[in-house]
């Protein structure tokens, strides 16, 4: 296995240890690495070529957190690329119509309505006791998210 565009010659030792489809890949790489052909990799050549891949990475993770795709991202966007639960936590307190960091009886009951969901209110008590472990009639955000994560929704 020589290739005359490249200074580079695969020895016998390889070319016994290495089952050749496997070592066609591994020839590949290699030059696609060794971008000077002269049969080595330099520093320079092995960064190039890793910061290549991981640019088009992060540059895939910047495209994903850019919401708006404005082509910045924002401390909101940030944020929620960073945090998992901001999405939810945000969409809690939203439903929170009194803002007291629990969800009521009738905050469940306008959630449903504007939802549009096919439950009545003794539907809406019995979801609701089974979510609330405190007891308290209302739903912490924490028993919140367990219901999300059960009822498959936010």
């Amino acid at each position: 296995m020589n290739d005359d565009k490249f200074k580079f010659e695969v020895s016998e030792v390889i070319k016994a240890l290495i089952a050749e489809e496997k070592l066609t890949s591994i020839v590949q790489m290699f030059t696609k690495i060794d971008s000077d052909r002269d049969g080595k990799i330099e520093i320079d050549e092995y960064l190039n070529f890793a910061l290549a891949k991981e640019k088009i990475r992060l540059t895939r993770m910047f495209e994903a957190a850019d919401n708006d795709k404005d082509g910045c991202i924002d401390f909101e966007e940030f944020a929620v690329a960073n945090e998992p639960n901001f999405n939810i936590l945000k969409k809690f307190r939203e439903l929170d119509l009194d803002k007291n960091g629990l969800l009521s009886l009738e905050e469940a009951i306008n959630i449903a309505d504007r939802l549009v969901l096919p439950v009545n209110t003794e539907q809406i008590k019995t979801i609701i006791k089974q979510v609330d472990h405190d007891g308290d009639g209302q739903i912490t955000y924490y028993e919140y998210l367990e219901a999300i994560a059960n009822i498959g929704f936010q």
